[in-house]
């Protein structure tokens, strides 16, 4: 990912922080697992 990316990613994220409700609460544990599993990806291709 690229830092432009990773800036986009960090900006979105800061503006779902300050939405409530479930379907907020149900996107940010989606980007974490997503974050999640390329780090395990990175770790097995190593």
């Amino acid at each position: 990912m690229t830092i432009e990316k990773q800036r986009e990613v960090v900006r979105l994220w800061n503006q779902l922080r300050k939405v409530e409700g479930p379907a907020a609460e149900e996107l940010r544990i989606q980007i974490l697992e997503c974050f999640s599993e390329k780090r395990t990806a990175k770790r097995a291709a190593a």
